[in-house]
Formats: structure tokens, C-alpha cells, sequence
């Protein structure tokens, strides 16, 4: 039965990574010791609410807790919108960084992490709080909230210890001197070297948060490593066979969960979870760096902002913000197999190949090589496939730059791509 269960959890834990799997021990653990899951979930499960392109979308929120070092338990410093496509088998999240600048309901400008708290005091009513900014998040990432989940991050390094740690490869050493200490005054060190190593709770925590000699937008990277490392501990199988340390890990986090997941919805994604590859995940996280994937935001004068450091999106409006959160959501396949591109200047202007591959890489589409065309001038941009799996991929470019879609010739093929994006004399600029 354990074995059941195990399928069960995984889903939960891949698309919240520390939270659904609590909701459902709570009444799990009551029928553990007698009848069949299995029955359980076939009874009781309820379908998921599912936008037009068959998804759904859940609000992931991660807030600090008592000992936030921001000075506000309520401010919603994680914020990851969650999609899963029931028709592709894939799940997509979008991590929108803390000084994204929004307007609260009445108008009032702020730093989207300090929303839930403002409305929280605004309307008086938790849940509608949590509306507001699942409202909030779906205007930025341009697709319906369906469900939204707030989990309260002081609980996380006792889930870790509950879990006996996690595994994580630390890409880059971290040595952070300004980590706040508990009582929010003093600094504890925190330091990391770079390799795969267990980590306790406490270590897990420090590393999913510093972000004094980093970026929030390194520290939403390192949150969702923790979450898969999340996944794939809380998937062995001397943790979904222990009673005990079920029941641990469910009482640790029941007080510090508010969603408007059902039980039978939650049942639901247990349902779903067998078969589901995390090869079939993409992520994004939303940043200023112009030449990386996500790079659509920029810093304005703080002296605008009262002093605070905030970002804004390109151009003052959500339009690139879309053309990314298209790609992630709407083709999600594209986001995931990232077949190669290689940028080719037949256009007869210097410079544009390189400038169009960064454009596009910061869209999410993976441009390997800029050079010129072999050919020399060609009078119409177009895009070189090789084969029907990269029509998708081919497409999404052609919203880019436009041009035509054709079978590329065996010189080309042979450069080893899998589309070779040729820019005419008829360019299109991309921003």
C-alpha cells in the first residue's frame, strides 16, 4: 500500500515541492494502517479547475515567517507561478523576483513581495489577500491562477531535518558575511563550497535564501533546486514507508499552510503523478541581466522610488514578459527540448546575428552560434529545419523575426543544428 502511496506523493511534491504532500498525510495517515489508497483516490478525487489550453495554474508563495530578516513575516519573498499542462504531461514555473514594482487593488505602488501583507491589512481577510495577489500574478505571467499556496518558510528547515536532509550540487561557492542572525540584529556568516553535498535544514535554509553577495535572482534559482532536491528525497522509499515520519513531517508544517487546494482536488494530482518525468520541467527566472534567459527587467533610479531598490519590465509593460511566459506556457515542449539555433547574417548589416541571439536567448530559445551566412546575402530571412520535431520551436522564432519556414540544405544540416535561423535583407529587430 506504502508502494501506492509513493506514487501518490509525487506529483504533490513536484509541483509544491514542500506543501501538498502535508495536506494529503492529514488524512492519509488515518487510513494508513488499513483499507487501500488506491480505492481512496479513485472515490474521492475531484477534477482540477483547467484553463482553455487544458492547464492548471497554481501561486506558489514562500513567506519568512517570525524570524523574516525583511522584519515582516507576511512579505511573500518567494513567489513562483506553477503550470501544469494535463494534455502534454509537462509543468512549467516562473519565478517572479520580490522588487518586481506592481500596484496594490487601490492603485498604491510597491514592491510585488509586499502585496498579500498590504491587502492583508487593506481588506481584513487572508484570503482575499491571497486573491489579490494570485490576481496580481496572473497579469504578470499572463495566465489564469487557478489555486494558490502559502507555506511559511520557518518550517522549512524542520521539513528538511524531517526528510534527513537533501542533496544538492552547489554550482558556485557562496561566502555571505551579511546573513541576518535570529534576532535580526547581528549577522551569522554563511558560507557554502561549491560540489554536491547533504544539507541540514539550517544549511538548506541559508543557502535558499542568502542573497547579500548574490541575486534574488540566484536565490529563486537555488529555491527551485531545492525544491526537485525536496522531491527527490521525500520519493525514497524509507521516507513514504514510515508512518512516523509522516505523521512528523504533516505535524510540522498544519498550521503554517493556507491554500484553496480541496482534498479531493489534491487527491487529484496524486492521481496524475505516475508517469510524470521531471525531464518534462522548464523554469524561468524573471531578471535584469539582458543576455541571459528571463532578462526583460531593469532597475529604475531609485531616487524615483523613495530610495528602494525596484525592478521594472522592458519597455513599461508585461510585452516581454508574455512573449517569455508564451513559450513556457503555451509551448512548453519548445521550453524544454531547447533545440539548437544557430544565428546567421545574411542580411548584409554587421552586427545583427549577434544582437538577435541575445534577444532571443533571453526569451528562453537556445541560440548556440552567430556567424555569417555561407551563402552570402539572402534576400528573405528564413528559418532552416531538418526534420517535423523542430517545426514547433521553428515557429515560435518566425514570431520573432518573421521570414519563412523551410527543409535546410545538407551544407547547413551538416553544422550540426537543429535550426539554422537565416536574417534576410528583410530583417526584422528584435528588442
Amino acid at each position: 500500500m506504502f508502494q501506492k502511496f509513493a506514487t501518490f506523493v509525487r506529483w504533490t511534491l513536484v509541483l509544491i515541492g514542500i506543501y501538498i504532500v502535508f495536506e494529503i498525510l492529514s488524512g492519509a495517515y488515518a487510513i494508513v494502517s488499513g483499507g487501500s489508497f488506491t480505492d481512496l483516490i479513485w472515490f474521492f478525487a475531484g477534477d482540477l479547475h483547467t484553463d482553455t489550453e487544458d492547464r492548471t495554474n497554481i501561486l506558489l508563495l514562500g513567506t519568512g515567517g517570525e524570524n523574516h530578516d525583511g522584519g515582516g513575516g507576511e512579505l511573500t519573498d518567494s513567489i513562483i507561478v506553477a503550470s501544469y499542462n494535463h494534455k502534454l504531461n509537462t509543468l512549467a514555473l516562473l519565478s517572479i523576483p520580490r522588487d518586481f514594482w506592481v500596484e496594490a487593488s487601490d492603485g498604491y505602488g510597491m514592491r510585488v513581495n509586499k502585496i498579500y501583507e498590504y491587502e492583508k491589512i487593506q481588506l481584513g481577510d487572508e484570503q482575499a489577500a491571497l486573491e489579490s495577489i494570485a490576481k496580481m500574478a496572473s497579469s504578470i505571467a499572463n495566465v489564469p491562477i487557478h489555486y494558490y499556496v502559502k507555506v511559511d518558510f520557518t518550517a522549512f528547515s524542520d521539513f528538511v531535518d524531517a526528510l534527513g536532509g537533501v542533496k544538492v550540487t552547489v554550482d558556485e561557492a557562496i561566502d555571505d558575511p551579511y546573513y541576518p542572525c535570529e534576532n535580526l540584529v547581528d549577522y551569522c556568516p554563511f558560507s557554502i563550497t561549491a560540489g554536491t553535498q547533504t544539507l541540514d535544514g539550517k544549511t538548506a535554509l541559508e543557502y535558499a535564501r542568502s542573497r547579500k553577495t548574490t541575486s534574488d535572482f540566484d536565490r529563486a534559482a537555488r529555491q527551485q533546486k531545492i525544491i526537485a532536491a525536496l522531491r527527490e528525497k521525500a520519493f525514497e522509499k524509507d521516507i513514504l514507508t514510515s508512518p512516523t515520519k509522516l505523521k512528523a513531517i504533516w505535524s510540522i508544517f498544519e498550521e503554517r499552510i493556507q491554500t484553496n487546494l480541496r482534498f479531493r482536488e489534491i487527491l487529484m494530482l496524486g492521481k496524475i503523478a505516475d508517469g510524470f518525468d521531471k525531464q518534462n520541467m522548464a523554469t524561468v527566472v524573471l531578471n535584469d541581466e539582458p543576455t541571459a534567459v528571463g532578462g526583460v527587467l531593469y532597475p529604475p533610479d531609485r531616487a524615483d522610488y523613495g530610495g528602494a531598490a525596484v525592478l521594472l519590465p522592458l519597455g513599461n509593460d508585461f510585452l516581454r514578459i508574455h512573449a517569455i511566459t508564451n513559450i513556457l506556457f503555451n509551448h512548453p515542449r519548445v521550453a524544454i527540448e531547447q533545440r539548437a539555433i544557430e544565428v546567421l547574417n545574411g542580411s548584409g548589416h554587421g552586427g545583427i546575428a549577434e544582437r538577435a541571439a541575445y534577444a532571443l536567448n533571453r526569451y528562453g530559445l537556445n541560440t548556440k552560434r552567430v556567424n555569417n551566412y555561407p551563402g552570402g546575402k539572402l534576400p528573405e530571412t528564413t528559418i532552416y529545419i531538418y526534420d517535423e520535431s523542430a517545426r514547433e520551436t521553428a515557429e515560435i522564432l518566425q514570431g520573432f523575426v518573421g521570414g519563412q519556414i523551410e527543409f535546410g540544405p545538407v551544407e547547413l544540416q551538416k553544422r550540426g543544428f537543429d535550426i539554422s535561423l537565416v536574417l534576410g535583407q528583410n530583417w526584422k529587430k528584435l528588442e
